[in-house]
């Protein structure tokens, strides 16, 4: 197992609320239109989103996996003991020999983030200063296979709208780069993006969720 630097140094964000049973989220007394994954998920054709939710639920599904998943990183930057099924063991030996997290140092795990002009929330999965100096914006997925981890293409929108919003709320904290944590078992895959990269697909992204509102 690699070692880290557990600080978590950045302070939440004031007034901000995320409600998980729901997946909203409150700024002091008003409630946010809609998060980063409801706006990417609205450009999804219903048989894409049928197709997903196919394979959600149940001990083996796209969710217990993505939440056990989560967790661990989350608890293994922070340095605090993990526990989780036995069932995904394959996927979580991988993450943690990631070279990603060797000696980093933790700024900030599961943050929670806000664009009040668009009524928007999310949150990011990790910050990290990288051994080499660098500091890194990450998001995991999960999939079910190597193959399918191969296929898996890095999650650059999303991305680009946790760094928006960070730049918005600390913008003295340059992001170096942004990646995507792809966790299948017995393999770990990182995708670097550049953050200008994921900055202009966000825009591309709100500025069709825009128009296709404009529809309505």
């Amino acid at each position: 197992m690699l070692g880290n630097q557990a600080r978590n140094s950045m302070q939440p964000i004031e007034s901000l609320t995320f409600y998980e049973q729901w997946h909203k989220y409150r700024l002091e007394d008003e409630w946010l239109q809609r998060s980063v994954t409801q706006v990417l998920g609205s450009s999804l054709s219903d048989d894409a989103k049928a197709n997903i939710m196919r394979y959600k639920d149940g001990p083996d599904g796209w969710a217990a996996r993505g939440q056990a998943l989560h967790d661990v990183v989350e608890k293994f930057l922070q340095g605090q003991e993990l526990v989780f099924p036995e069932r995904w063991t394959d996927w979580v030996d991988p993450l943690l020999e990631c070279d990603l997290f060797d000696q980093c140092e933790v700024i900030a795990t599961e943050y929670r983030l806000c664009d009040q002009r668009k009524s928007l929330g999310g949150s990011f999965d990790f910050l990290i200063r990288h051994k080499n100096g660098e500091i890194v914006l990450g998001d995991v997925k999960t999939v079910s296979s190597q193959s399918a981890a191969r296929r898996r293409k890095p999650a650059v929108e999303q991305l680009g709208a946790y760094a928006a919003m960070l730049c918005d709320h600390h913008p003295a904290l340059p992001i170096d780069k942004c990646v995507t944590v792809v966790s299948a078992p017995n393999e770990c895959k990182v995708i670097e993006q550049g953050v200008n990269q994921c900055l202009e697909s966000w825009v591309d992204s709100w500025d069709k969720y825009q128009f296709m509102l404009e529809q309505w």
